[in-house]
């Protein structure tokens, strides 16, 4: 189900990818060093995406904050920090950080003032809905789908509190995002809205998941597999019978949160 990677491509220097391959592979770094150094754990499957399937021309300016003092000095010819700022678009100025062309994407929207919510003590809760498609199907790497890069939402769904409390004990941690894909088809259809507890990190009970699996925000069903070998594993399965099944560890993945429920159109 993951994006494939045209390897007779060969190396293009100018992809923001192959960059930093190459300046990590210059300080010495083998991929699972450099992530748990960046603060990934063992979790390096989430750092690997930005050297294989990153769509943007420029790395988060966070994340190229925290590569400056692990490469800078490093490797033959010794990488300079502004070899690792340019990776974020930028680069070092008399004045400081200075912005290079092309300019960096525009930036998500700002989140909705506060007097468009309602008031504390009416009864209504905000579900907010962040602009982001969770893949039921291959091939989606949408942008800012990895946890790291933080999201904001775009919209607020405003439902009765005493309505939503009915279905979940945690109504403040929904959230919404969008399907796209058929491969959880009949049950969840491409466009459709699904509502999901954000505070539910761990696949038990089995249900359908919204989760980074290194490649891709996915929404699939989930199933810990029984034993006691750890880290344990996770069998992660489409309800359309066309999509293979496959597993990961627990450590390979990033859990966004449970679906307990979703809108459709007719």
């Amino acid at each position: 189900m993951h994006d494939t990677f045209d390897h007779n491509a060969g190396m293009n220097q100018n992809r923001i990818t192959d960059r930093l391959k190459t300046l990590r592979e210059r300080a010495g770094y083998t991929i699972r060093e450099f992530a748990r150094d960046l603060g990934y754990g063992e979790k390096f499957s989430s750092y690997r995406m930005y050297e294989t399937s990153y769509k943007k021309d420029v790395l988060p300016l966070p994340m190229v904050k925290s590569m400056v003092p692990l490469l800078n000095g490093r490797g033959d010819p010794p990488i300079t920090a502004n070899e690792v700022w340019n990776l974020a678009g930028v680069s070092m100025g008399e004045a400081g950080l200075v912005a290079k062309m092309p300019p960096q994407p525009t930036p998500a929207p700002a989140p909705p003032q506060p007097d468009t919510l309602p008031p504390a003590g009416s009864g209504r809760i905000a579900i907010p809905e962040y602009d982001v498609i969770t893949s039921a199907g291959p091939g989606c790497v949408p942008v800012l789908c990895a946890p790291q890069d933080g999201l904001r939402p775009v919209e607020h769904w405003t439902l009765p509190r005493g309505y939503v409390a009915a279905f979940s004990e945690t109504p403040d941690t929904l959230a919404i995002v969008r399907v796209a894909g058929d491969s959880m088809e009949p049950d969840y259809q491409s466009g459709d809205r699904v509502l999901v507890d954000t505070a539910h990190r761990i696949p038990s009970p089995p249900g359908v998941y919204v989760l980074w699996d290194g490649f891709g925000l996915v929404l699939k069903r989930l199933e810990l597999i029984p034993g006691m070998e750890e880290p344990r594993r996770v069998r992660i399965m489409s309800i359309n019978s066309a999509y293979s099944t496959y597993e990961l560890t627990l450590d390979e993945i990033s859990i966004n949160g449970r679906v307990v429920g979703k809108w459709t159109w007719k």
